[in-house]
């Protein structure tokens, strides 16, 4: 796109223009020299003149050259001499307004060479001086500036609407990215507040129903686990519902549910009332974690405890939080079956695994030795007063780990 359709002349109307530019001069007799339309020649000389003009859009260098031999030719028989310094000046311009700067300039150059030499050889004394030699070279220079300025400024409205449609695009990709973004953040801040929960309901809702008739007092305290687990996923949906109605960023951020460590004794009493007892153990002195590592610190002891709970053998999992001077690292050890645990692929461990991706963390499982599983995850580097994170995004998830969800 260069100029506006609605703003452009229609391409015939140029052509008038340009034609009129050229023919009506021959009617007049000036005292440039040349004689008028008085011959059949001379009106072939200007209608061919008329012509060539009409061929500068889609053979602009062509033009040139035949409006120059035209000139020449004409001026040597005596013919209307403004009719074909227009035709020239009306090439120039149009190889100016098509084609490059350099090529301009050699054209416009040699243009003025040509007029100039053949005016001195076959035009009246008038034209025999530095006056008119000057003349010609400012009406050849002014016809191929102005040609090159609209060349210029077509070009420079092209860049501008590359460059804003380049803009378009680049923010619909950018606003395409995020959106894919905040639902995969929304499906794991889903699956995370459910898991621990679900299982919960799932563990609890067994005990209840095996020691209804013999042990009624443990199945009123499972289904009263139940129904507190219940309210809380309902408490929870209900305030991820909330950010995905809010009307802007602004509303949605206030209504988030972001936790962070500082809620680690509310998560560990959690699962004490659903069954897990938890140990915790702190290595080193402990530092501030960044927002975005502590956040994703929670989140992840939160998946490694429901799965402790899910898959434990005893019910007891060992949390170790190592704040070491190279590393932040997050331990969660728990017995399991004496049968091989399935490996799965879980959606909760690929969770796990992303979020740390975005802070260029890592995790492991391992099993062993004897009914040992054992989660570790580690934090980037740190500097003993926070996590750094690095300068990346979300890339390609890595493959899933080996573990149960």
């Amino acid at each position: 796109m260069s100029v506006p359709g609605h703003l452009r002349p229609p391409q015939w109307f140029t052509h008038v223009v340009a034609v009129l530019l050229v023919v009506p001069p021959a009617f007049i007799q000036t005292r440039f020299g040349g004689t008028t339309l008085a011959t059949v020649p001379t009106a072939l000389l200007v209608a061919l003149a008329a012509a060539i003009v009409l061929m500068r859009v889609r053979f602009p260098r062509s033009a040139v050259v035949a409006a120059l031999v035209l000139a020449t030719v004409g001026m040597a028989m005596g013919g209307p001499v403004i009719s074909f310094l227009l035709a020239v000046l009306i090439c120039v311009f149009s190889v100016a307004r098509r084609t490059n700067r350099r090529t301009t300039l050699v054209i416009a150059l040699s243009a003025a060479v040509v007029l100039t030499s053949v005016s001195l050889l076959f035009l009246d004394p008038l034209w025999r001086d530095v006056r008119a030699v000057i003349q010609i070279f400012a009406f050849i220079g002014f016809a191929a500036a102005a040609g090159d300025a609209g060349r210029f400024r077509q070009e420079y409205i092209e860049a501008i609407t590359e460059r804003a449609r380049r803009a378009e695009e680049t923010k619909e990709s950018e606003a395409l990215r995020r959106v894919a973004e905040e639902r995969l953040r929304i499906a794991r801040d889903l699956h995370d507040v459910l898991a621990h929960q679900i299982a919960v309901i799932n563990l609890h809702s067994n005990v209840a129903a095996q020691a209804l008739r013999e042990r009624p007092d443990d199945a009123e305290k499972s289904l009263s686990t139940i129904r507190e687990a219940a309210r809380t996923v309902l408490g929870e949906i209900g305030s991820l519902l909330s950010v995905l109605r809010a009307s802007d960023a602004v509303s949605a951020g206030t209504q988030a549910p972001v936790q962070g460590l500082s809620e680690l004794d509310t998560l560990i009493a959690d699962f004490t009332r659903s069954g897990l007892s938890v140990d915790t153990r702190v290595q080193g002195d402990p530092y501030p974690l960044a927002a975005v590592a502590d956040i994703v610190a929670y989140r992840v002891i939160q998946e490694a405890l429901t799965n402790a709970h899910k898959h434990g053998d005893d019910r007891s999992a060992l949390l170790n939080l190592d704040y070491g001077a190279a590393a932040f690292e997050i331990t969660v050890t728990n017995t399991v079956a004496a049968s091989p645990t399935p490996s799965l692929s879980g959606h909760g461990l690929v969770g796990v695994r992303e979020r740390l991706a975005t802070i260029g963390g890592s995790v492991a499982t391992e099993r062993g030795p004897g009914p040992i599983y054992r989660f570790t995850a580690r934090m980037p580097e740190a500097d003993g007063t926070g996590i750094r994170l690095p300068e990346k995004s979300l890339a390609t998830p890595a493959p899933p780990v080996e573990g149960t969800s």
